[in-house]
């Protein structure tokens, strides 16, 4: 596959936040601390409450409830998927429609779409609504089975499968340069389109999407934070029901396709919000609802290792990311490669191990500090799956700062891409040798990019400050016992304003 990985150029340069803003930035997150330590501990977050189900619009009810429903919803991004493969095998290298839509829109805006509308891309997903066509689930009949229905090895029930798959896709990425490749883009377009319809043909019900679709299993914890969820509007309904349509299937609807059961659903992560669960309830007992966001992250109770550790890989690549773009990446690198003789891909490998390592021992170290002062006897391991989740919104937030530099900067590459989508001289709307800016002014982009990283880090305190308080209570010890988290909370946020004060190199991508 590296063969077919054309040599990249960097692009223009785009400057980071003026200083001042970085030093007020700074004060600002140590200040807003202590403000949102006591605003938290105080509980005042409980008494806000969003619940406005948009089931209860009858048309939308009405059509959510049609068999037809998902392919309705997937086929514009099925057919852009098609276009993205076709002028990635065969159109030119500049100016390719391929890279401008995976890199420059979908990757960068599937943050933005998971802030505002939680899960809403599994529903709309090309590669599932590949396999759903593939496998009848979609289109024939429910009674008509097609595939092996293999049980999912237990040794890869957890997210260590779509984990693995992200930290290969950022080496590829951010190494090889694959977000600037036409034939690069098609080739994982198609082996994520192979993995879905592999999985879909010899695995029951939709077990990639469940354990290894890196992109399902980010946005799934994303979406603790998201302003939008599927639930039951009744748990005694769901109690009392007998045939559990919504986790066996029905004549209208084939069952959960990620082995949940809606009625006890509490938080979004593993949710599709395929909306099968809404077709076969009899009972019409689910809602699709808006929501104060944060809500899953303050109600946490349940920690998973597999979930901590995604946790962690997050907070460590999205910084990774930013470091790349910046004029020291490439001063490491040649350092390295001098006084160790290595290959560009020895020490891209080395350095990016190294960076991915750091916060898994600061926090380790944060843990292992609380654990100390805590007191409570309990071991390691809760307190290493427990106080990961305040990290989510710390890394989703700069997330979100990174990738509005990117889209403002880059989204009208696509214009001119839309006249020529192949690279092969067509001018189809008149727009290919029109040159556009960037899309707004890099001042409105710099506050975007602070208040998206101070919203993170509070969001963050008030998330440890809620799992304290499950977990440790409300004593002294347990109040003393938080410090280490929210130290490292405050060395994480001041790192994210310290990237966006950077000065960056821009390239088509994250």
């Amino acid at each position: 596959m590296l063969e077919l990985i054309e040599a990249c150029t960097v692009g223009k340069k785009v400057a980071g936040i003026p200083l001042w803003m970085a030093v007020a930035g700074f004060a600002i997150v140590i200040l807003v601390t202590d403000i949102f330590l006591g605003f938290g501990k105080k509980k005042r977050l409980n008494e806000f409450r969003i619940n406005k189900n948009i089931l209860e619009f009858s048309f939308l009810n009405q059509l959510v409830k049609k068999s037809y429903f998902p392919f309705l919803i997937q086929f514009v991004s099925v057919a852009l998927l098609f276009l993205i493969i076709t002028a990635g095998l065969y159109g030119e290298v500049r100016g390719n429609i391929s890279t401008i839509l995976t890199w420059g829109w979908w990757w960068v805006l599937l943050v933005f779409i998971i802030f505002f509308f939680g899960k809403t891309f599994c529903a709309i997903c090309p590669w599932e609504g590949i396999a759903s066509l593939m496998t009848a689930l979609s289109l024939r009949s429910r009674k008509k089975k097609i595939g092996f229905e293999m049980k999912w090895p237990r040794f890869l029930k957890n997210l260590y499968p779509a984990a693995f798959l992200f930290i290969l896709l950022t080496w590829l990425e951010l190494g090889f340069g694959v977000t600037h490749s036409p034939k690069a883009t098609a080739i994982f377009a198609i082996l994520m389109t192979g993995l879905a319809l592999f999985t879909a043909l010899f695995f029951e019900k939709r077990a990639f999407c469940r354990y290894g679709c890196l992109v399902g299993r980010i946005s799934g914890l994303y979406a603790l934070f998201s302003p939008v969820e599927l639930r039951a509007n009744s748990a005694d309904v769901c109690k009392d029901c007998n045939g559990k349509e919504c986790m066996n299937g029905s004549s209208r609807s084939a069952p959960c396709p990620t082995f949940l059961y809606p009625g006890g659903l509490k938080e979004n992560t593993y949710c599709t919000l395929c909306t099968e669960c809404i077709r076969s309830c009899p009972h019409d007992n689910l809602a699709i609802r808006f929501r104060e966001p944060g809500r899953d992250l303050f109600n946490k109770s349940k920690f998973r290792t597999d979930e901590a550790v995604l946790s962690l890989i997050l907070i460590s690549l999205t910084a990774f990311h930013g470091i790349t773009m910046t004029p020291l990446w490439d001063e490491f690198i040649n350092v390295l490669r001098i006084f160790s003789g290595m290959s560009h891909t020895e020490a891209f490998t080395i350095l990016m191990t190294a960076i991915m390592a750091i916060p898994f021992l600061m926090y380790f170290a944060a843990i292992s500090a609380t654990g100390m002062i805590s007191k409570s006897g309990l071991g390691i391991k809760f307190f290493f799956q427990a106080f990961a989740y305040p990290l989510i919104p710390v890394a989703f937030f700069y997330h979100l700062a990174h990738n509005a530099m990117h889209f403002t900067t880059e989204a009208l590459l696509i214009v001119p891409a839309l006249s020529d989508p192949f690279g092969l001289g067509w001018n189809l709307f008149g727009t290919k040798d029109v040159n556009y800016g960037d899309l707004v002014s890099p001042e409105i982009i710099w506050w975007f990019q602070i208040l998206f990283i101070i919203a993170g880090h509070i969001y963050g305190v008030m998330t440890a400050v809620k799992i304290s308080q499950k977990t440790l209570g409300e004593d002294k010890n347990a109040s003393y016992a938080l410090i280490p988290q929210i130290i490292l909370m405050i060395l994480f946020s001041e790192f994210s304003i310290f990237l966006i004060f950077q000065t960056m190199d821009m390239r088509t991508g994250l």
